[in-house]
């Protein structure tokens, strides 16, 4: 007589191994359902800006990121309790740094366009006055650095 044990465990390794396999097989034939949702609609998350770029769309997305950097340093002071006067000061420099950065994005789109070299100047720009900044508050460009 043959007992359930005898049938149930080489239908459970089967099963088991057909539905590894499935995956599997998906993944190495590059069929992943987000990719191809990505792939019809044409966009991907990581998609970059096509450059040329019309100088609006730009000037947008510098005030964009513009506000989000103001963000971040509002909740770190805010998280490091730093003295009202030194939030003053790091709120002149970052607003005296932004104004900096808008005025290269503003030349960079001078002529209605911005080129790729035109704005790798103005993200240059942009890190080297976060880079300042940093060391002037005492973070010294590094992580972990002191808290101020």
């Amino acid at each position: 007589m043959m007992s359930l044990r005898t049938f149930v465990r080489p239908l459970a390794v089967a099963l088991s191994l057909a539905f590894a396999a499935v995956p599997a097989t998906a993944l190495a034939e590059g069929n992943h359902p987000r990719r191809a949702a990505a792939k019809d609609k044409g966009e991907h998350k990581r998609d970059r800006a096509q450059f040329p770029i019309a100088a609006d769309k730009f000037q947008a997305h510098i005030e964009k990121r513009i506000t989000k950097m103001r963000g971040r340093i509002e909740s770190k002071m805010e998280k490091r309790n730093v003295p009202d006067a030194k939030r003053v000061e790091i709120r002149k420099n970052f607003e005296a740094g932004a104004g900096q950065v808008r005025e290269a994005a503003k030349r960079a789109g001078a002529d209605g366009t911005v080129t790729k070299e035109e704005a790798k100047q103005v993200r240059d720009l942009a890190k080297s006055l976060h880079q300042k900044a940093r060391e002037k508050h005492g973070r010294g460009g590094k992580k972990g650095g002191t808290d101020a």
